[in-house]
């Protein structure tokens, strides 16, 4: 997904088919799937640096290198898990906040180029 595609406003050419075209490309299916993928990914990424710090907080007892990987691929794993489900409503709350720009931006776009 392209960072371009969600920021088309460029005060020169807010009125030429080439914005247009950029906006109404943006707000295809594609690109609203990858951009709740997006939103997923970073949830998990939350949830599992949530673990890693939680796991911080709990004596280490006898660790060791094997142990520490096995219980960072097993906290990467949960969250990844977790994410795809409901998760904990990060990922739902940031794909509402940035579909809704990306609505509000195309209609508002649309509207200027009457």
């Amino acid at each position: 997904m392209e960072i371009n595609s969600y920021t088309p406003y460029i005060p020169s050419t807010n009125n030429s088919s080439l914005t247009q075209s950029k906006l109404e490309k943006a707000y295809t299916e594609k690109d609203d799937q990858e951009l709740r993928e997006a939103c997923q990914e970073f949830e998990a990424t939350f949830i599992n640096m949530l673990f890693k710090e939680m796991r911080k907080t709990v004596g280490s007892g006898d660790s060791n290198f094997a142990l520490d990987t096995y219980q960072q691929m097993f906290d990467e794993e949960i969250a990844n898990s977790a994410s795809k489900g409901n998760g904990i409503g990060i990922a739902d709350m940031m794909y509402n906040q940035l579909a809704s720009k990306l609505n509000n931006t195309y209609k508002s776009t649309k509207e200027e180029a009457k």
